[in-house]
């Protein structure tokens, strides 16, 4: 950039160097001569054109550079996250049935060894399905199907299966009606609440709670809290948690596992829902997350 502006410097001066000789030859010949203070004014101003162009051509060009650079960043994130996602329980699958070949095997621990390689198996799935769902978000074909639905049973059987796999971490709680019907997915529904169960135990220390709340908001709206005792979520970031692949520090430093799916694929949804996701802080520490949907749509 410096080198471009000392030559367009430069060459205005040339310019006025060659429009003084031309002057002074017009005078030579008895012709008149445009006066100095004008041939200056049109080398500036064309000097200054040409160095604004050049300027915001460069503008763009650094702002293409950036995008391209952060999107090359969140890829190597993702593939980097991905591959360690997916060669964890690959490896866990493969050594439970190796020892499950083993001769001599006690029933408990065949048994034992079993629901942890269906376990795995599993968790291969829904991380399938996190990917293809992200994949498919947008694409014309995918559809939402609205119908009633009890939304306390759904988010029962998301907290039934999150205290499941995730019940010796973390301490659960659930404070929710009976019945309440509304109008909306119910596979759309499913997959935000255990993609925020999911999360809320993923980043809450060992031990801490995990609190879900489901309530009505006024007389059109209902609510879906999930509140953990993690490190909670700066402000700074609270915008880009939603972003596809997504995920706060280095892949080669983070301790948690992820992939950056789970609340890109709740915040489309929700919307897709007619709802809204937001993120405050819990007392004393931690995040919740708050998805409001309309009761009808």
């Amino acid at each position: 950039m410096l080198y471009i502006t000392a030559q367009s410097v430069w060459w205005a001066l040339l310019l006025l160097r060659r429009d003084e000789t031309i002057a002074e030859l017009r005078t030579q010949l008895g012709q008149p001569a445009s006066p100095a203070s004008s041939r200056t004014i049109m080398v500036v101003g064309e000097a200054g054109v040409f160095l604004l162009l050049l300027v915001i051509v460069l503008g763009f060009a650094f702002m293409a550079m950036r995008r391209d650079l952060r999107l090359a960043a969140v890829q190597r994130n993702f593939l980097l996250a991905i591959t360690h996602e997916l060669r964890t329980p690959i490896a866990s699958i493969k050594l439970q049935l190796q020892t499950l070949a083993r001769p001599g095997l006690n029933s408990t621990d065949s048994e034992h060894l079993r629901r942890s390689a269906i376990g795995e198996a599993d968790r291969l799935a829904g991380l399938t399905e996190k990917v293809l769902k992200a994949a498919s978000e947008g694409a014309p074909q995918m559809r939402i199907v609205r119908s009633k639905v009890d939304a306390a049973a759904i988010v029962s059987e998301a907290y039934e299966r999150a205290t499941q796999r995730d019940g010796a971490a973390h301490s659960w709680t659930i404070s929710m009606p009976t019945n309440l019907t509304v109008q909306s997915d119910p596979e759309a529904l499913r997959s935000i609440v255990e993609n925020l169960l999911e999360n809320a135990a993923k980043y809450a220390p060992a031990g801490t709670r995990v609190d879900v709340i489901v309530r009505m908001e006024g007389a059109a709206r209902w609510v879906i809290e999930v509140a953990d005792q993690g490190p909670g979520i700066a402000l700074g970031e609270r915008g880009k948690v939603f972003d596809l692949f997504y995920r706060s520090g280095s892949e080669e430093t983070r301790q948690q596992a992820g992939t950056g799916l789970g609340l890109y694929i709740v915040k489309r949804l929700t919307t897709r829902l007619g709802g809204t996701i937001s993120i405050r802080d819990a007392a004393p520490h931690g995040a919740i997350f708050t998805a409001s949907f309309p009761m009808s749509t």
